[in-house]
């Protein structure tokens, strides 16, 4: 038995990888697909398969394309308490100093209004420019909370940039509740959309405190394809903007899409953990930009049971993506064998750790959101036993996650204590929303945290 399953996992590793290739020389992506199991158990019937579509840089990529970045920064009253302004300025400086000298950058404050007291140019020196330097020192808070004429402020500044080969990307900061102009959230998330799909802008959302609106910042930065941050003490400002330039300036990939398109015989079921369409035998996911680090997407399908020592072609994957360096549309493919034995124990044993791990993760996204939808109706008692039975099944996942079960036992423990604080409380407190949202959204998005609790 142990040489018959060397040899089914060397014909699939053979299969998958004439299928997926390495990557082409100065090709900046590596794309694969890997099935949460190599091999299924013969004669069962139907059986349900999470196929992991991943993304990684190649370490092949060439030299990076320019940037343009706006630092869109709230100056409303309100930013005058607890060090804010203070911490503000520091990350703005901070997130010049990731940037080249060939990159652009431009200063956008508002309040009441908006205005610019660095326009768009080329960084040079950046935080040691005397330019920027006495722009950001300048900055002085009072007034109200114009965010969505900021943020409209940045994009312009930008606009002549993209045609040049400049990457454009808003980081926009607020403490407040938007309450000037337009406010809500579906009108947010229109600018967003607008932005993303016009002008090809992502806006970076960071909130600050515990006094923004949190449905609002979150939608503009995911209709955009950015990253959302929850800084509840300014402290963390300085590292939030390092953290977002940094991403910035290692993007490999843009307007990242992948496609799962399941064989005859095979059912897409759904997609695990991220927004993504369902329509007849194929599956789509947007992933946005990758940048130092992998992303991946989860695709649930229903494969139809086989004989043992069958190979099936269960799903074609295709990766279209903007080489972020040379800003060419690139599309490449890939696809998914699964083979059949006729004993158990061999299906067990090809489970894969590592995806088993990230479905378990991922599905904590859903259910973070699925909890705030609850308490927000009034259901407190449904969303505390929603929270209470997923740290029950994380619990019983780890001691077979392997390198993963730290992290599943730890999100388990705050599954338990979120539940604790609504069952007690009768409701998610301000703070604790915020927490809760944002982390759902970093998941998504598969966000580097930072700690600022």
């Amino acid at each position: 038995m142990f040489k018959k399953l060397i040899s089914l996992f060397a014909v699939l590793s053979v299969v998958l990888f004439l299928v997926s290739g390495a990557p082409a020389q100065g090709d900046g992506v590596l794309f694969e697909a890997d099935g949460e199991y190599q091999v299924l158990e013969a004669g069962k019937g139907p059986q349900r398969l999470v196929v992991r579509a991943r993304i990684a840089p190649s370490g092949r990529a060439e030299a990076r394309a320019p940037l343009a970045v706006a630092l869109v920064l709230d100056k409303s009253g309100s930013m005058m308490s607890d060090g804010k302004i203070e911490n503000a300025r520091k990350g703005a400086l901070e997130a010049l100093k990731m940037l080249d000298p060939r990159d652009v950058a431009a200063v956008v404050v508002y309040d009441d209004g908006v205005s610019v007291p660095v326009k768009a140019r080329q960084v040079g020196k950046g935080a040691g420019d005397p330019v920027f330097y006495r722009a950001i020192n300048g900055i002085r808070a009072g007034g109200m909370t114009a965010l969505y004429a900021g943020t409209a402020a940045g994009a312009d500044q930008l606009r002549p940039f993209i045609g040049e080969g400049y990457i454009p990307r808003i980081v926009m900061l607020s403490d407040g509740m938007a309450n000037v102009g337009p406010s809500t959230p579906g009108e947010l998330a229109a600018l967003g959309r607008l932005l993303s799909d016009r002008d090809d802008i992502t806006v970076t959302t960071i909130g600050l405190g515990l006094d923004y609106n949190e449905d609002l910042m979150t939608v503009l930065a995911a209709e955009s394809g950015g990253n959302a941050y929850f800084a509840r003490d300014a402290r963390a400002l300085p590292e939030i903007f390092a953290r977002d330039l940094g991403d910035a300036v290692s993007v490999t990939a843009r307007r990242v899409r992948v496609t799962l398109k399941c064989a005859p015989g095979v059912r897409p079921v759904r997609i695990i953990g991220r927004e993504g369409k369902v329509s007849g035998d194929s599956m789509e996911v947007p992933i946005g930009n990758v940048y130092g680090g992998e992303k991946y997407a989860l695709f649930e399908i229903e494969i139809p049971g086989g004989a043992g020592g069958d190979l099936l072609r269960a799903a074609e994957l295709e990766i279209e993506y903007a080489d972020a360096a040379a800003g060419t549309t690139v599309k490449r493919a890939a696809g998914l064998d699964v083979a059949f034995t006729n004993d158990g124990e061999t299906a067990e044993r090809s489970r894969r750790a590592d995806i088993s791990s990230q479905v378990e993760l991922a599905k904590n996204a859903e259910i973070r959101e699925a909890a705030i939808r609850l308490a927000d109706s009034g259901k407190v008692k449904e969303a505390a036993a929603l929270m209470t039975e997923r740290a029950r099944q994380l619990q019983a996942a780890a001691p077979a996650a392997g390198e993963a079960a730290p992290a599943l036992s730890k999100e388990a423990e705050y599954f338990e204590e979120y539940a604790s604080e609504l069952e007690a409380a009768g409701s998610l407190s301000n703070a604790a929303r915020k927490k809760v949202m944002n982390d759902a959204y970093m998941q998504k998005n598969q966000q580097t945290a930072v700690e600022n609790d």
